[in-house]
């Protein structure tokens, strides 16, 4: 998707914002021509981890903070923004904000805006489906176990209404669907038992250990063969 913006948009850019930064976006910008690059996280360790990548020069700079602040980047503008799957987390750490913070992004914005998300998985129509819907919601439950929000992706359509009741143009969009196999069920799992050792009822780990060992031998028999499921999608916003 990254490509995609590169051919409709290349560089050189002015002053980028990095919405909702991680070390994929954070990575790739870097490798980008810019005037300055900014990032916004929540969280202090990858803020630190970030700012230590090769590249980063003194132009450059990774925020700590949320976008429910009002004065977080007061009277600041930005020629790009990148919101890379932001609405999709901002569940996890601003609650119910997601009209919000398409508002404070769309003002950041003086040009372009690209947002990537993943549009939620639709009910399930076939046994491949049905595995990886179960996955999805396993993962789910056991971050509210453990006290966690989980991430909260919002559909395309969605999106877009917002968007354009702010004031900003869909230019253009893509849509890129996604393809999972066994393998990549047995790496959610495995990610899953990890969680499960943070649980204190270990009663209830037990049972979710066995719900993980039926998920990985329901894998085996519906994919076998790459299984097609929701998809991501990338907007191309003009904020002009």
């Amino acid at each position: 998707m990254f490509e995609q913006i590169l051919r409709r948009h290349p560089p050189p850019w002015g002053d980028v914002l990095d919405a909702g930064t991680g070390a994929s976006s954070w990575d790739w910008l870097l490798k980008q021509t810019c005037r300055s690059r900014t990032g916004v996280t929540a969280e202090e360790p990858r803020a630190q981890a970030l700012r230590a990548r090769p590249g980063v020069g003194p132009q450059d700079q990774v925020l700590v903070g949320l976008w429910q602040d009002p004065t977080l980047l007061e009277n600041r503008r930005f020629e790009v923004v990148l919101g890379d799957y932001l609405l999709g987390a901002c569940d996890r750490y601003a609650p119910h904000f997601q009209e919000e913070m398409i508002e404070r992004v769309v003002s950041k914005c003086s040009g372009w805006l690209f947002l990537i998300g993943l549009e939620p998985l639709p009910f399930p129509t076939n046994p491949g489906q049905t595995c990886l819907f179960e996955v999805a919601q396993m993962r789910d439950a056991v971050q509210l176990l453990l006290g966690n929000r989980p991430h909260r992706e919002l559909p395309q359509a969605w999106v877009e209404r917002h968007l354009v009741a702010r004031g900003a143009r869909i230019a253009w969009k893509e849509r890129y669907h996604n393809l999972y196999d066994a393998g990549w069920v047995a790496r959610e799992v495995a990610s899953l038992e990890q969680n499960l050792q943070l649980l204190e009822d270990r009663g209830l780990a037990q049972v979710l250990r066995r719900r993980c060992h039926g998920l990985r031998q329901t894998a085996a028999e519906t994919l076998s063969k790459p299984v097609s499921y929701s998809y991501d999608y990338l907007l191309g916003v003009d904020c002009r």
